[in-house]
């Protein structure tokens, strides 16, 4: 298991998504590899210490209470971290909720600065990009409009290891978005892919495609001298997979990938994959298409909740 198929599982181990055999399979990595161990207690210890800081923000910014009966107890919460606030007070006050829907509405903006994301010219580079706006990775290729991984390919920055999935890459510059991210309200990263398996149905190994993103601070063009032992440095990602055994009746499947976005976020690394789940493997038939990426706004509503 390389690095980023374990940062993948220690994501999916957070939400609580992970099977059972998957989990055992994390915990046979830990046991056998002492640099994921220490990549799980990083993670850990960097949650626990979000959680510590939206609790301190939550009632420490903000937060009023005042008593209008003896049963009855109220409490506005009106900043960006409303829903995890609110998720606290719940547990300390046994309150129940009530949220005020008010006028103003969430927008959607297709960001741009992911480009050729419908392959549309005919270029990939080899290895991780070293600027942003270019597609790079492992081998693969734009045939139609759409682009076929090829071969899966090993990290530069770690040469010995196996290569377990065919990974393509784009850096894009989130700078430009500095004005949207500084208005109230949370900002979600939203990528998004079309997935298409075209061997025949039942073919085996089942393939799994990857769609993930993962946000930096710094310079973008020098991220490819540490990758990808720097995902350890993100802050913040999101991640969407999907299992296939060839073509079915469900055809294309298309993966959405989401994440909140920091103000002091710089870049942005986008990855597409597809891994066979039997390695060695020939990749065959393999394909992605409509990579898009959208910045969605949701404006800070205000959250009653009401102690009964």
């Amino acid at each position: 298991m390389n690095d980023i198929d374990f940062t993948e599982k220690l994501m999916r181990y957070q939400d609580g998504a992970l099977s059972a055999d998957e989990t055992t399979a994390m915990e046979q990595a830990m046991l056998d590899d002492p640099s994921k161990r220490q990549l799980f207690a990083e993670a850990q210890v960097r949650s626990m210490a979000l959680h510590y800081r939206f609790r301190q923000q939550a009632f420490q910014s903000g937060c009023g209470f005042s008593r209008n009966s003896e049963k009855t107890r109220r409490i506005w919460i009106t900043r960006p971290i409303a829903a995890m606030a609110a998720g606290l007070v719940i547990g300390l006050f046994s309150a129940s909720i009530v949220w005020a829907i008010s006028s103003p509405k969430a927008t959607t903006e297709r960001l741009f600065s992911l480009l050729n994301g419908s392959f549309d010219e005919n270029r990939v580079e080899a290895g991780f990009p070293r600027q942003t706006g270019l597609w790079g990775g492992d081998e693969a290729a734009i045939n139609n409009g759409k682009l076929r991984f090829i071969a899966p390919g090993s990290d530069s920055n770690n040469p010995g290891a196996q290569a377990m999935s065919c990974d393509v890459f784009q850096l894009v510059d989130l700078r430009p978005l500095r004005h949207t991210l500084s208005r109230e309200g949370d900002s979600v990263l939203e990528l998004s892919a079309s997935f298409l398996d075209a061997r025949p149905y039942n073919t085996k190994p089942s393939v799994t495609f990857f769609c993930q993103l993962y946000l930096f601070q710094g310079d973008p063009t020098v991220l490819h001298d540490s990758w990808p032992q720097s995902i350890t440095e993100t802050l913040a990602s999101g991640s969407a997979q999907v299992t296939t055994l060839g073509r079915d009746t469900k055809g294309a499947r298309t993966l959405t990938a989401k994440c909140l976005v920091p103000a002091e976020a710089d870049f942005a690394v986008i990855q597409i994959a597809a891994r066979p789940n039997i390695r060695p493997a020939k990749l065959d038939s393999l394909f992605a298409d409509d990579v898009k990426l959208a910045l969605k706004t949701q404006p800070t509503l205000p959250v009653r909740i009401v102690q009964r």
